[in-house]
């Protein structure tokens, strides 16, 4: 496998950093096409990741936030593989507006996501329970 990172510059914003998450996804996605091997996307991301230093992976879990708020359900699938995996507890307050979505929704699957996300939301907050 490929070494994969974000080269942070002095000068890169949230959004940037925002755009550079995004465009590997897509990149890992492809990838997992070609190969038709689902499993790539959350490997290259779980590399990309680790890879990260501190300042950079506090931008990376404010965008795996923003993940988990999309319609798109295979970008919140992989926002909160990630943040289950790494126990990103400041991903709580938007796993809790997920929850209560999902809550709402009658799209095939959302009960079976709401499982999950609350499971996930009560690891997070035995872990950091003020938020």
């Amino acid at each position: 496998m490929p070494a994969v990172a974000i080269h942070k510059s002095d000068a890169m914003t949230p959004e940037d950093f925002r755009h550079h998450m995004e465009s590997y996804r897509q990149s890992f996605n492809k990838e997992a096409i070609r190969f038709k091997d689902s499993s790539i996307v959350l490997d290259r991301l779980h590399t990309l990741y680790e890879g990260l230093d501190v300042e950079e992976r506090a931008m990376a879990d404010a965008v795996l936030s923003e993940w988990v708020q999309s319609d798109d359900e295979d970008l919140r699938f992989d926002g909160l593989a990630l943040i289950d995996d790494y126990k990103i507890v400041t991903a709580i307050p938007a796993l809790r507006k997920l929850a209560s979505r999902l809550a709402l929704s009658t799209a095939p699957g959302a009960t079976d996501e709401w499982e999950k996300v609350t499971r996930v939301i009560a690891e997070l907050s035995r872990i950091q329970p003020h938020l």
